[in-house]
């Protein structure tokens, strides 16, 4: 019997991300109570912060060759002692060249009036669809079943078998879109049965 190996790609630059939120962190405003805020969707990240930026500074500014100015610089000099940061002043370019060494876009930065958000496009070919799982081999063979989201998603259903998708995305603190792609999963794998009409019908789970 022969035995194939599958070998991933980590969709997101992992020393940009990591790059990301340390600069979140020294950057945050704390005085706001405002936590940092991650979202991962299927092919994007966004990772935002609260922050005064200098006056005049833009989007471009922190895209291109600028000063080191942190709004924490005590928080900066711990990071830097920690061996977390090299140096001030290099974040956004060790994120732009640890995505360009990925294959991934570079990331893009939006300015919401004192937030600051850094989007993070997936690398594309190392997102597992469908289409590039071989028809002989179900998406159930990779494991994915066996994700933490998907033991939620059979625990919600154990206690609220009528839920729609859209209640169970508000519920798990996910969309909609990924809630529908695990279950699908399921229901391929037989895990799951919709009995009933999308309305009134109901989830029945084989275990």
């Amino acid at each position: 019997m022969s035995l194939c190996t599958r070998i991933e790609t980590y969709p997101f630059a992992r020393d940009a991300v990591r790059e990301a939120v340390y600069n979140a962190l020294i950057h945050c405003n704390w005085a706001d109570n405002i936590p940092i805020q991650i979202r991962i969707e299927e092919d994007v990240m966004y990772i935002s912060n609260s922050s005064l930026l200098p006056f005049g500074w833009t989007a471009e500014t922190l895209m291109g060759a600028h000063s080191s100015k942190p709004f924490n610089p005590d928080i900066a000099n711990v990071f830097y002692r920690a061996g977390y940061i090299e140096s001030w002043g290099r974040g956004i370019q060790k994120i732009c060249d640890a995505c360009k060494s990925l294959g991934a876009d570079e990331p893009v930065y939006v300015l919401h009036g004192e937030d600051i958000m850094v989007k993070f496009r997936a690398l594309q070919s190392a997102i597992v669809s469908d289409s590039k799982v071989p028809k002989h081999q179900s998406t159930a063979d990779f494991g994915a079943l066996d994700d933490a989201l998907v033991q939620k998603i059979l625990e919600v259903l154990r206690h609220k078998p009528e839920i729609s998708q859209g209640e169970m995305a508000e519920e798990l603190g996910t969309t909609r879109r990924v809630i529908q792609k695990k279950m699908t999963l399921l229901k391929e794998a037989g895990r799951i049965e919709r009995v009933g009409g999308k309305r009134y019908g109901h989830w029945i789970i084989h275990e």
